[in-house]
């Protein structure tokens, strides 16, 4: 019984490979057409290969001083790559856009900053866009309302202390 039924199987994968061996013979053949003789053309022009714009890069973090003058922010921010913290050199330029600041003159040290680059041909990071983060919880209160509220409050009582 072992011997037919090893025989059988033989036979069942002998045929799986020969049909197999066909069907890849097939394929060859419909993917390597054979070549007609063409006519001799005229030899064609190099293409000019037109500079596209530079891949606009990202960074999220804390700036570390700033050069009002130059325009030139220096950033301390996580290379998400390597896992460690890294400094950048980012240059505004007239080109830059602003959100929560109208200026570079605005940003100061410690503020964070998302921060929407290119790197140009000759290495320097050139700003597209540049938003200060502000934390969600920070309101800015003009200083008569601070000084009204801090008026309004009473001092507590603390129970046995009287």
């Amino acid at each position: 019984m072992k011997i037919k039924m090893s025989l059988v199987l033989g036979i069942i994968f002998s045929l799986l490979l020969i049909t197999t061996g066909i069907v890849f013979s097939e394929e060859q053949t419909q993917q390597n057409p054979p070549t007609q003789p063409t006519q001799p053309t005229q030899p064609t022009q190099p293409t000019q290969e037109i500079p596209s714009e530079p891949e606009t890069q990202w960074i999220w973090g804390e700036v570390v001083s700033i050069d009002a003058a130059t325009k030139n922010i220096l950033v301390k921010y996580l290379d998400y790559e390597t896992d460690t913290e890294k400094e950048i050199n980012i240059n505004a330029d007239d080109k830059t856009t602003y959100e929560n600041v109208k200026s570079v003159d605005e940003i100061k040290p410690q503020d964070t900053l998302s921060i929407d680059y290119i790197i140009s041909l000759d290495g320097r990071n050139t700003a597209k866009n540049i938003s200060v983060e502000k934390p969600e919880g920070a309101q800015t209160l003009p200083e008569e309302t601070i000084k009204e509220e801090t008026i309004k409050e009473e001092p507590k009582a603390v129970p046995g202390l009287e």
